[in-house]
């Protein structure tokens, strides 16, 4: 498939599971601390629930060679019933605008487009020399809004997603039974789902480093090889700068994923907003 076509999907959201919520005070009950409504439903999870309507609009090529770039203009809170279109753009086929809206006000959760083959940033990247993974910090380094390196390579990480991985993703996240992501036969491992690469890019920041809070402002996936679930993935990151805006520091990492084969799954770049932390009650 060359052309984008229009598609839909829909998903009620569901809440974040105790890891997330654990590490992120926005996606819990704190998050009222920050101005939000209720715990905000984790970015990654959103934008997994489009994949139904990337994929009928470009097809099953998009997962070895695909691209999006998307916005977290609203927040999503759990029970919200979300509602993804992906349509082809006037001025080019081969690329799709894609929105997510919350059906009960319209509001805009996730806009941005999609298409097939490079995307059109790719070349941006800033990609890290140092990929040997380590062992995580015993002591992350604590890192404060006004405390973020800049054009650090981090220390990479090692994560297996085997079977077992692949699985808990898909059930306590996802929630996506699509015959892509599970196999009847013990000899073909199941495609790993999109979300999942994305989904570490704050545990990479993690893996070394710990900070208050952050809300996923943005990203650009750019998939480079499909991957079935099996071994092990190597996660390396430069932490590339930070821009303040309107008060609020908004930290870039671009990524790259291997695999144990050396072959390069994906580039993916996240903007995320680092929050000061909470007074203490």
């Amino acid at each position: 498939m060359s052309k984008i076509i229009r598609s839909e999907c829909s998903k009620v959201a569901l809440p974040d599971p105790p890891e997330v919520v654990n590490a992120n005070p926005i996606h819990d009950e704190k998050a009222g601390g920050y101005g939000y409504a209720g715990p905000i439903v984790a970015g990654i999870h959103t934008y997994g629930w489009m994949v139904p309507a990337i994929l009928d609009a470009a097809g099953d090529s998009w997962l070895s060679h695909g691209w999006a770039d998307i916005k977290f203009p609203r927040p999503v809170f759990t029970g919200d019933e979300l509602h993804t279109e992906v349509i082809p753009d006037p001025s080019d086929s081969g690329v799709g605008i894609i929105t997510q809206r919350a059906v009960s006000d319209n509001r805009i959760t996730i806009e941005g487009t999609i298409g097939l083959g490079d995307g059109p940033w790719k070349s941006d990247f800033v990609l890290p020399t140092s990929r040997n993974p380590v062992a995580p910090a015993t002591k992350p380094t604590f890192t404060g809004p006004d405390q973020i390196p800049t054009d650090t390579d981090y220390p990479a990480m090692s994560v297996p997603i085997g079977l077992e991985e692949h699985n808990e993703w898909m059930t306590s996240r996802i929630v996506d039974d699509d015959f892509r992501w599970q196999s009847d036969d013990p000899s073909v491992a199941p495609l790993v789902h999109p979300s999942w690469a994305p989904g570490q890019m704050t545990p990479l920041i993690r893996h070394s480093y710990r900070f208050p809070a952050g809300i996923h402002a943005s990203g650009k996936i750019q998939h480079l090889s499909a991957h079935r679930a099996g071994g092990s993935v190597t996660v390396a990151g430069r932490w590339r700068g930070v821009e303040l805006r309107k008060g609020k520091h908004w930290s870039t990492t671009d990524a790259v994923f291997t695999d144990d084969q050396g072959i390069e799954l994906s580039h993916i770049r996240q903007v995320v907003v680092i929050l000061d932390p909470l007074p203490r009650s």
